[in-house]
């Protein structure tokens, strides 16, 4: 075991703060802990886990290895991780400059400056989430991933607490459709858990696949090609494990209390305003979308 330190530079417009908050908004997620000023999260490595704490000065990020060793050929794994699901290479003013034009979103840019689309660098897992996630409020939400984590995925343990490890496809490939519903998973869900598992032990589905694909359209095929992927679910996975600058998924019920909320549409039907709305913000659909969901929050204007 070791103590390594990596250090990820970050630009002055990145706010790990408003990262941490996003991480930590009160749900139950077995899959990190957060503390007022870091987070502590399990990453699978070829080797075997690692246990990092990550936290931020002014001009990096530091990632402590806590459990589990880092051979120098992990070191970039894990960076680009890191980079990936906190997306610290963006510049954000040009979207900042396009919320300064719209006097309803305009207070966006100062209330949560700095804040990046946090991710799901693992698709696998990103696409199980949206799954999950189908049709059910986020309370619910989170008390079937960790059923789901617990039953089927890796546990460390380190300092009296258990950091789990998203079950790996060939393992949920394998889980009975009785044994989910039990977790209280509906039938469909329940297969559609199973198949996505099946397309990702295979190959059928990988990252690095759709990464080779030539646009988003191609993309959003791929992905709903296997049953229980509709639109949504194709964007919303898109959008947090590719950060495919332009997806937007409609119908999200969220997306569609924020977008009243701000005066953007009067009617949760109106989808040609929601169209033209959108259409003000090119390649910045998702930021944009991120940035509605997180103007939910009580705290948004404080």
């Amino acid at each position: 075991m070791n103590h390594r330190i990596l250090n990820l530079p970050i630009s002055a417009d990145f706010n790990f703060g408003e990262c941490l908050w996003f991480l930590d908004r009160d749900f139950d997620d077995c899959m990190l802990k957060v503390d007022r000023d870091s987070l502590t999260k399990a990453l699978l490595l070829k080797e075997g886990p690692v246990l990092l704490n990550i936290r931020a000065d002014a001009e990096q990020l530091l990632v402590s290895v806590l459990q589990g060793d880092l051979a120098v050929d992990d070191e970039p794994i894990v960076k680009k991780y890191i980079a990936d699901w906190f997306d610290i290479g963006l510049d954000l003013s040009p979207f900042y400059a396009l919320l300064a034009k719209d006097p309803r979103l305009a207070f966006m840019a100062n209330a949560y400056q700095g804040l990046r689309l946090v991710g799901i660098p693992d698709m696998f897992e990103a696409i199980c989430w949206a799954i999950i996630g189908q049709q059910i409020n986020l309370t619910f939400a989170y008390k079937l991933k960790r059923r789901l984590v617990e039953r089927y995925g890796r546990q460390l343990d380190f300092g009296g607490e258990a950091y789990f490890l998203f079950p790996e496809a060939a393992v949920l490939a394998e889980a009975s459709m009785e044994e989910l519903q039990g977790m209280q998973f509906s039938k469909s869900k329940a297969l559609y858990l199973t198949l996505i598992a099946r397309a990702f032990a295979s190959k059928q589905l990988s990252k690095e696949g759709l990464q080779q694909l030539p646009d988003l359209a191609s993309r959003q095929k791929a992905l709903m090609g296997i049953k229980g992927v509709g639109l949504w679910t194709a964007n919303y996975t898109l959008m947090k494990c590719l950060k495919e600058r332009s997806c937007i998924p409609f119908g999200d019920a969220g997306l569609l209390n924020a977008l009243l909320n701000h005066g953007i549409i009067a009617d949760k039907k109106q989808a040609l305003e929601m169209e033209g709305f959108f259409a003000a913000y090119p390649t910045w659909e998702s930021y944009l979308v991120f940035y509605l969901w997180r103007s939910l929050s009580k705290r948004s204007e404080a």
